[in-house]
């Protein structure tokens, strides 16, 4: 994670965040790493990350290999999430459907979900090739300006799309990345009806996303799954994206029905 531990929201428990963003260290770099690199990356003091790593390891959610000193997320933690994936997926985790289209178009995949007024990556499955979105698990953004967060608007009722925009538009002291209220209800109930929301460059001006619902229990957390990369790409395989994007959700829906 760029801005590492120290980037909790007032609201979080430091400790709390800390011990999460270890996990999800592991989950990035998919590899066994010493306390000293979970201190570089995470920028936590090195004796703060060993006191976290040491509570892990004996509660059993990190292995510890005591003659190449590296640490490793135990098979605990694998299962941890194991039967959310299932209780809404009966054929695989959600995962490998990231994967597959990731297999199938190249670009960066994304899964994303609410946070308030705001939409956070929750998985990330990157590209295949050197230039490329480059997003990290737990970041933020405006909902009114990623395509993740304005095909999970169409999910709202309008008083509370309204009340997400004046909250982005308060939290943004640039003028100009304000958004018009009545122009973006507009555009919502546009998506609502082809069924994908695209960024156009309007969260990174160089990059692009395409965005579709994922099919899930209505009981469950509504999620977003898109594909983004530069902007020129994306434009130019718009239907090829849509196209994959589109038959390996419809695949999820047909396991949710």
């Amino acid at each position: 994670m760029s801005k590492g531990a120290q980037s909790a929201t007032p609201s979080v428990i430091k400790s709390a965040h800390r011990v999460l963003a270890i996990l999800e260290y592991f989950q990035e770099r998919r590899r066994s790493a010493t306390v000293g690199d979970i201190a570089a990356a995470l920028r936590l003091p090195q004796s703060s990350a060993s006191m976290l790593v040491k509570s892990l390891v004996s509660l059993g959610y990190l292995e510890y290999g005591e003659k190449s000193r590296l640490l490793r997320p135990s098979y605990r933690v694998a299962l941890l999430g194991n039967w959310i994936q299932k209780s809404f997926f009966k054929h695989g985790p959600l995962t490998d459907t990231m994967e597959a289209i990731q297999q199938d178009i190249g670009e960066t995949v994304v899964l994303g979900r609410q946070n308030g007024p705001l939409m956070q990556y929750v998985h990330i499955v990157d590209a295949s090739y050197a230039v490329r979105l480059m997003i990290q698990t737990g970041t933020l953004r405006p909902m009114t300006r990623s395509a993740l967060g304005l095909i999970l608007l169409t999910q709202r009722p309008e008083h509370q799309i309204r009340a997400i925009v004046r909250r982005n538009n308060a939290d943004t002291d640039d003028s100009g990345l304000r958004v018009n209220e009545r122009a973006l209800l507009a555009e919502i109930d546009d998506i609502r009806v082809q069924g994908y929301a695209e960024s156009k460059g309007r969260m990174i001006a160089s990059a692009s996303t395409i965005a579709m619902l994922v099919p899930a229990d209505k009981k469950g957390t509504p999620l977003a799954m898109g594909v983004g990369g530069p902007i020129d790409r994306i434009s130019r395989r718009r239907e090829e994206i849509i196209d994959v994007l589109r038959r390996h959700l419809a695949s999820l829906a047909a396991d949710t029905g």
